[in-house]
């Protein structure tokens, strides 16, 4: 995604202008998905995600049916620039959740991987950080392996280079910080060399929290975390609204000191964060699925997305809510707010979002909002009898769009060719 120190002064507005459509994978029983997309200040673009295949010309690097991570660079016109495979030399599957580009231009990306690594001695499996130069040369892999599951999901930089990423782990003593959660939120902080700095681990009072999304908040120069909690118990000495599973957002200092801490849900239902973005001047969004009226919103499906607008203090300012009627089911994977005051979400749904009929089984849905939280636009792509699933969306400096995800068959022109194919799309 765009960076918060990139510059402001491009207003960005994208129209939802359909440029181009890629489809990416390998013939037969391969399957290939696209989970995340960044851009680099020169306007080139990378799609990253997972493949059991081979793909671009690389050789397979996991055993056959396990997951390789992929990494692919475009130009603006969608041309290929280079791409790579990597994974792990044993019985297990690569797993990538989010990519991130920091200031100087490097893409560093998170999951969770068993070792020994491509690039990795066998030290054990946890969660895993990749940094890459734009020439796709891998500077530096960290895997942080513990005797219980570790994942990470989310990873951000600040302005001097230190990266700092947030998942989840069954371990209740890290690095010298204890929890005592079944699961537990933690965040770690490197510096550019991928040297450890410090560790947080943090739980719900004996009870399960599962970090998501990390971001850099430029105008207070704070880490925002985000993600789930189980709703029974105390969290930072703040009550849950509700009684099944609520969401969290938790500012930090970049010494991981606690500023503040908001929490969203409601009784008798299930409010999930699933992805995160903040603005360069302050406003925080989150959004994520809920099976609940959430906010003063009444629920429009079975589960709907749910769109959070917060101040750099915590404070909510508005909730939105979309779904696509009846049973529907719309699941949001990525989110994008601009310089000018827009949001942009991107997901999948199998329902008719505000009365649009839905071109397949489940369409991916990109879906644009003022500062306010009025719903200005509604993108559909899809195609009959097929399943797009929508997960990752970045900007460049100008506004332009590049969509991620997969899909089960053909769309807009492009041929399908493994079991599930990755796609790439650029709005305007």
């Amino acid at each position: 995604m765009l960076n918060a120190w990139d510059c402001i002064e491009l207003p960005q507005n994208n129209q939802g202008n359909k440029q181009w459509t890629k489809i990416f994978g390998q013939s037969g029983t391969f399957q290939t998905f696209g989970n995340s997309s960044a851009v680099e200040r020169s306007g080139n673009v990378y799609m990253v995600g997972t493949t059991t295949g081979s793909i671009f010309g690389q050789t397979k690097i996991s055993p056959t049916s396990e997951n390789d991570l992929l990494i692919a660079k475009f130009k603006p016109d969608g041309q290929l620039i280079w791409a790579k495979q990597t994974g792990s030399t044993v019985t297990s599957s690569t797993y990538v959740e989010l990519s991130h580009i920091d200031i100087f231009g490097n893409l560093y990306l998170i999951g969770s991987a068993n070792t020994p690594f491509n690039e990795l001695g066998s030290i054990g499996a946890g969660s895993l950080l990749i940094k890459v130069n734009s020439s796709g040369v891998i500077l530096w892999t960290r895997v942080v392996p513990t005797g219980g599951e570790t994942l990470g999901y989310g990873v951000t930089s600040d302005p001097w280079g230190n990266v700092y990423i947030t998942g989840n782990t069954e371990e209740q003593l890290l690095n010298g910080q204890s929890a005592t959660g079944a699961r537990n939120t933690f965040i770690f902080k490197y510096n550019p060399v991928g040297d450890l700095v410090w560790t947080k681990l943090f739980d719900s009072t004996g009870i399960s929290s599962y970090g998501q999304n990390i971001q850099y908040e430029v105008t207070t120069q704070s880490l925002i975390v985000s993600g789930q909690i189980s709703a029974t118990a105390q969290f930072f000495n703040k009550t849950p609204p509700g009684s099944i599973t609520d969401s969290y957002i938790v500012s930090f200092d970049l010494n991981g000191n606690l500023k503040w801490v908001q929490l969203i849900g409601g009784t008798g239902f299930a409010t999930q964060i699933r992805t995160m973005s903040v603005d360069q001047k302050g406003s925080i969004y989150v959004a994520g699925d809920t099976n609940g009226n959430l906010e003063g919103n009444t629920i429009d499906g079975a589960s709907v997305q749910f769109l959070t607008r917060l101040n750099v203090f915590g404070d909510k300012i508005w909730t939105k809510m979309l779904g696509g009627g009846a049973s529907s089911v719309t699941l949001v994977g990525g989110l994008y707010a601009d310089n000018s005051g827009h949001v942009y979400s991107f997901g999948k749904t199998n329902g008719n979002l505000l009365g649009i009929s839905k071109l397949g089984n489940n369409d991916a849905y990109l879906a644009k909002y003022d500062l306010k939280g009025n719903l200005e636009w509604i993108r559909l792509s899809g195609n009959t009898s097929i399943d797009l699933t929508g997960r990752g969306i970045s900007s460049d400096r100008f506004g332009v769009l590049y969509v991620t995800g997969f899909t089960s068959g053909s769309f807009d022109g492009q041929s399908k060719l493994g079991t599930y194919d990755a796609f790439l799309i650029k709005y305007e």
